[in-house]
Protein backbone atom coordinates (compact mmCIF):
# COMPACT_ATOMS: atom_id res chain seq x y z
CA UNK A 1 0.00 0.00 0.00
CA UNK A 2 3.03 2.62 0.68
CA UNK A 3 4.32 2.29 -2.85
CA UNK A 4 0.55 2.36 -4.32
CA UNK A 5 0.42 5.65 -2.05
CA UNK A 6 3.66 7.40 -3.39
CA UNK A 7 2.35 6.43 -7.06
CA UNK A 8 -0.95 8.28 -6.66
CA UNK A 9 0.71 10.99 -4.99
CA UNK A 10 3.15 11.54 -7.39
CA UNK A 11 0.53 11.60 -9.67
CA UNK A 12 -1.01 14.13 -8.33
CA UNK A 13 1.46 16.46 -8.08
CA UNK A 14 1.75 16.60 -11.88
CA UNK A 15 -1.85 17.10 -12.40
CA UNK A 16 -2.71 20.50 -10.59
CA UNK A 17 -5.83 20.77 -12.45
CA UNK A 18 -7.10 18.00 -10.12
CA UNK A 19 -7.91 20.87 -7.53
CA UNK A 20 -10.79 22.17 -9.99
CA UNK A 21 -13.58 19.13 -9.01
CA UNK A 22 -13.07 19.52 -5.53
CA UNK A 23 -13.79 23.44 -6.02
CA UNK A 24 -16.75 23.19 -8.33
CA UNK A 25 -18.17 20.28 -6.06
CA UNK A 26 -17.53 22.56 -3.07
CA UNK A 27 -19.48 25.19 -5.22
CA UNK A 28 -22.52 22.81 -6.25
CA UNK A 29 -23.09 22.00 -2.89
CA UNK A 30 -23.49 25.87 -2.04
CA UNK A 31 -25.99 26.44 -4.72
CA UNK A 32 -28.17 22.99 -3.65
CA UNK A 33 -27.81 24.29 0.19
CA UNK A 34 -29.63 27.48 -1.25
CA UNK A 35 -32.74 25.71 -2.53
CA UNK A 36 -36.11 26.64 -0.31
CA UNK A 37 -36.76 22.80 1.05
CA UNK A 38 -40.49 24.54 1.37
CA UNK A 39 -41.26 24.62 -2.11
CA UNK A 40 -42.97 21.58 -3.87
CA UNK A 41 -40.67 18.78 -5.62
CA UNK A 42 -37.83 20.78 -3.87
CA UNK A 43 -36.27 17.78 -2.13
CA UNK A 44 -36.26 15.65 -5.25
CA UNK A 45 -34.81 18.18 -7.18
CA UNK A 46 -32.12 18.82 -5.01
CA UNK A 47 -31.70 14.84 -4.91
CA UNK A 48 -31.50 15.06 -8.46
CA UNK A 49 -28.86 17.69 -8.56
CA UNK A 50 -26.86 16.33 -6.36
CA UNK A 51 -26.47 12.75 -8.05
CA UNK A 52 -25.63 15.06 -11.32
CA UNK A 53 -23.31 17.83 -9.84
CA UNK A 54 -21.56 14.10 -7.95
CA UNK A 55 -21.36 12.44 -11.42
CA UNK A 56 -20.21 15.41 -13.00
CA UNK A 57 -17.56 16.57 -10.60
CA UNK A 58 -16.14 12.84 -10.29
CA UNK A 59 -16.17 12.69 -14.29
CA UNK A 60 -14.10 15.55 -14.74
CA UNK A 61 -11.75 14.01 -11.79
CA UNK A 62 -11.45 11.03 -13.72
CA UNK A 63 -10.83 12.44 -16.83
CA UNK A 64 -7.89 14.82 -15.49
CA UNK A 65 -6.52 11.60 -13.77
CA UNK A 66 -6.79 9.33 -16.96
CA UNK A 67 -5.61 11.95 -19.46
CA UNK A 68 -2.96 14.28 -19.27
CA UNK A 69 -4.14 16.25 -16.30
CA UNK A 70 -4.10 19.83 -18.37
CA UNK A 71 -6.94 18.68 -20.29
CA UNK A 72 -10.31 17.08 -21.08
CA UNK A 73 -11.72 15.24 -24.50
CA UNK A 74 -14.96 16.33 -25.00
CA UNK A 75 -16.02 12.92 -26.42
CA UNK A 76 -14.12 10.85 -23.48
CA UNK A 77 -15.58 13.00 -20.95
CA UNK A 78 -19.06 12.19 -22.17
CA UNK A 79 -18.49 8.27 -22.46
CA UNK A 80 -16.62 8.85 -18.83
CA UNK A 81 -20.13 10.40 -17.65
CA UNK A 82 -21.79 7.85 -18.71
CA UNK A 83 -20.15 4.97 -17.06
CA UNK A 84 -20.90 7.01 -14.09
CA UNK A 85 -24.27 7.74 -14.10
CA UNK A 86 -25.04 4.14 -15.53
CA UNK A 87 -24.97 2.56 -11.65
CA UNK A 88 -26.72 5.72 -9.60
CA UNK A 89 -30.15 4.07 -9.88
CA UNK A 90 -28.76 1.34 -7.82
CA UNK A 91 -27.80 3.90 -4.79
CA UNK A 92 -31.47 5.18 -5.09
CA UNK A 93 -32.66 1.54 -4.99
CA UNK A 94 -30.54 1.05 -1.86
CA UNK A 95 -31.62 4.02 -0.36
CA UNK A 96 -35.14 3.16 -0.73
CA UNK A 97 -35.20 -0.11 0.45
CA UNK A 98 -33.35 0.87 3.39
CA UNK A 99 -35.38 3.57 4.40
CA UNK A 100 -38.08 1.62 6.32
CA UNK A 101 -35.44 -0.72 7.94
CA UNK A 102 -33.97 2.62 9.16
CA UNK A 103 -37.39 4.33 9.90
CA UNK A 104 -38.40 1.29 11.79
CA UNK A 105 -35.26 1.31 14.13
CA UNK A 106 -35.95 4.87 14.93
CA UNK A 107 -39.68 3.73 16.28
CA UNK A 108 -38.92 0.73 17.54
CA UNK A 109 -39.18 -0.72 21.52
CA UNK A 110 -35.29 -1.31 21.47
CA UNK A 111 -32.51 0.18 23.85
CA UNK A 112 -31.37 3.32 22.14
CA UNK A 113 -27.79 1.67 21.54
CA UNK A 114 -29.06 -0.99 19.15
CA UNK A 115 -31.14 1.45 17.51
CA UNK A 116 -27.94 4.24 17.02
CA UNK A 117 -25.60 0.80 15.97
CA UNK A 118 -28.15 -0.36 13.40
CA UNK A 119 -28.49 3.07 12.14
CA UNK A 120 -24.33 3.36 11.75
CA UNK A 121 -24.76 0.04 10.37
CA UNK A 122 -26.78 1.41 7.39
CA UNK A 123 -25.21 4.58 7.08
CA UNK A 124 -21.59 2.35 6.53
CA UNK A 125 -23.65 0.27 4.11
CA UNK A 126 -24.52 2.73 2.13
CA UNK A 127 -21.41 4.47 2.12
CA UNK A 128 -19.46 1.47 1.05
CA UNK A 129 -22.15 0.80 -1.58
CA UNK A 130 -21.57 4.30 -3.35
CA UNK A 131 -17.80 4.20 -2.75
CA UNK A 132 -17.63 0.52 -4.56
CA UNK A 133 -19.75 1.67 -7.42
CA UNK A 134 -17.22 4.60 -7.86
CA UNK A 135 -14.52 2.32 -7.40
CA UNK A 136 -15.81 -0.15 -10.99
CA UNK A 137 -16.96 3.09 -12.80
CA UNK A 138 -13.49 4.42 -12.25
CA UNK A 139 -11.83 1.06 -13.45
CA UNK A 140 -14.01 0.77 -15.98
CA UNK A 141 -13.39 4.59 -16.94
CA UNK A 142 -9.99 2.92 -17.36
CA UNK A 143 -10.76 0.13 -19.38
CA UNK A 144 -13.57 0.94 -21.91
CA UNK A 145 -11.31 0.81 -24.89
CA UNK A 146 -11.42 -3.32 -24.28
CA UNK A 147 -14.80 -2.88 -24.54
CA UNK A 148 -17.56 -2.27 -26.96
CA UNK A 149 -19.07 0.05 -24.98
CA UNK A 150 -20.06 2.11 -21.83
CA UNK A 151 -21.88 -1.85 -20.37
CA UNK A 152 -19.51 -3.69 -21.23
CA UNK A 153 -16.44 -1.13 -19.78
CA UNK A 154 -19.01 -1.22 -16.26
CA UNK A 155 -18.49 -5.49 -16.25
CA UNK A 156 -15.14 -5.43 -16.79
CA UNK A 157 -14.73 -2.88 -13.58
CA UNK A 158 -17.42 -4.97 -11.43
CA UNK A 159 -15.28 -8.01 -12.43
CA UNK A 160 -11.82 -6.59 -11.06
CA UNK A 161 -14.19 -5.41 -7.78
CA UNK A 162 -15.41 -8.66 -7.10
CA UNK A 163 -12.12 -10.39 -7.35
CA UNK A 164 -10.41 -7.87 -5.57
CA UNK A 165 -13.05 -8.24 -2.77
CA UNK A 166 -11.19 -7.75 0.56
CA UNK A 167 -8.64 -4.98 -1.05
CA UNK A 168 -11.43 -2.86 -1.73
CA UNK A 169 -13.17 -3.42 1.71
CA UNK A 170 -10.22 -2.66 3.29
CA UNK A 171 -9.32 0.57 1.12
CA UNK A 172 -12.55 1.72 1.10
CA UNK A 173 -13.39 1.36 4.20
CA UNK A 174 -10.04 2.81 5.28
CA UNK A 175 -10.60 6.17 3.42
CA UNK A 176 -14.44 6.18 5.03
CA UNK A 177 -12.91 5.99 8.05
CA UNK A 178 -10.20 8.45 7.38
CA UNK A 179 -12.73 10.78 5.89
CA UNK A 180 -14.96 10.99 8.77
CA UNK A 181 -12.15 11.08 11.55
CA UNK A 182 -10.85 14.94 9.09
CA UNK A 183 -14.38 16.00 9.20
CA UNK A 184 -15.03 15.52 13.00
CA UNK A 185 -11.67 17.18 13.93
CA UNK A 186 -12.20 20.19 11.42
CA UNK A 187 -15.55 21.05 12.24
CA UNK A 188 -14.41 20.85 15.86
CA UNK A 189 -11.32 23.24 14.76
CA UNK A 190 -12.57 25.20 12.12
CA UNK A 191 -16.12 24.45 10.98
CA UNK A 192 -17.37 25.67 7.42
CA UNK A 193 -16.07 24.63 3.76
CA UNK A 194 -13.24 22.58 5.32
CA UNK A 195 -14.73 19.83 6.38
CA UNK A 196 -17.22 19.90 3.40
CA UNK A 197 -13.84 20.01 0.87
CA UNK A 198 -12.66 16.88 2.81
CA UNK A 199 -16.26 14.90 1.89
CA UNK A 200 -15.66 15.74 -1.54
CA UNK A 201 -11.71 15.55 -2.34
CA UNK A 202 -10.98 12.22 -0.40
CA UNK A 203 -13.87 10.11 -2.02
CA UNK A 204 -12.25 11.47 -5.63
CA UNK A 205 -9.16 9.81 -4.44
CA UNK A 206 -10.61 6.89 -3.23
CA UNK A 207 -12.99 5.96 -5.95
CA UNK A 208 -10.79 7.22 -8.52
CA UNK A 209 -7.12 7.71 -8.09
CA UNK A 210 -6.54 4.41 -6.10
CA UNK A 211 -8.43 2.08 -8.21
CA UNK A 212 -7.13 3.01 -11.29
CA UNK A 213 -3.89 3.21 -10.43
CA UNK A 214 -3.63 -0.19 -8.52
CA UNK A 215 -5.30 -1.83 -11.72
CA UNK A 216 -2.56 0.07 -13.83
CA UNK A 217 0.02 -1.09 -11.31
CA UNK A 218 -1.02 -4.84 -11.86
CA UNK A 219 -1.98 -5.06 -8.35
CA UNK A 220 -5.30 -6.14 -8.74
CA UNK A 221 -6.28 -9.29 -10.22
CA UNK A 222 -8.57 -9.47 -13.74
Amino acid sequence: MGRLLDEVRDRALTRPWLVLPPLLGLLGQNVLALMSPGRPGSVAASVLLGALMTVAVTTIFAELWIGDGWSVDPRRLRDTAVVFLIPYPLLFAFGLLTTPLAYGLLHADVPQGVATAGLYLILAAGKLTAFALGAASAIAAARRSESSGPLGALLLGARVLAANAVFFLLLLAGFWAFQEACVILTRALAPGLLDRFFTTVIPLFACVAFPIEAWRSGRLKA
